[in-house]
């Protein structure tokens, strides 16, 4: 009995840190270090333990984070995968445009901002994004005019 007891706790001490080391990854993942981030999100990524509902979401953080290094090409890639585990994720596609509109390739952001709009009528985010895109093609009308929508859904959108 005894040997048992001896065998069962190490096993039960390593179950345990292994999931206090998911939460801690989930939550660095999410957090503001760029670098932290993408380690973290890989690791979660990487282990297979995150359901398929979550993968899209933790491969989207990822995907902020290479943004957030100005990583694009990395950025849209991981906006791509999340994109096509769950074609109904508005951020991944509100997230992919961000990365278009920053590599100055504005036709291809507003085509992600209205995939965006379209799952998500009332994503301020994506309509003040996609206003930004506009003005970046000299849509003065159509940049004013999303702009107002985003603040007309969340009077804080931009700030």
């Amino acid at each position: 009995m005894r040997r048992h007891f001896s065998v069962l706790v190490p096993a039960l001490v390593i179950a345990a840190s292994r999931a206090a080391g998911e939460d801690d990854a989930l939550a660095q993942c999410g957090g503001r270090d760029p670098d932290v981030a993408i380690k973290a999100c890989t690791v979660l990524i990487e282990t297979g333990r995150v359901d398929s509902e979550n993968l899209p979401r933790i491969i989207a953080q990822r995907a902020n984070a290479h943004a957030n290094r100005f990583d694009y090409d990395r950025a849209i890639k991981d906006y791509n995968h999340a994109i096509k585990l769950r074609p109904e994720f508005w951020i991944a596609f509100d997230g992919r445009g961000l990365a278009h509109a920053n590599r100055l390739n504005f036709e291809l952001a507003i085509k992600d901002y209205d995939q965006a709009i379209k799952l998500k009528p009332d994503a301020a985010s994506a309509y003040y994004h996609r206003g930004l895109a506009k003005f970046g093609l000299c849509d003065l009308d159509g940049a004013d005019a999303d702009i107002a929508k985003a603040r007309e859904i969340d009077p804080h959108v931009g700030d």
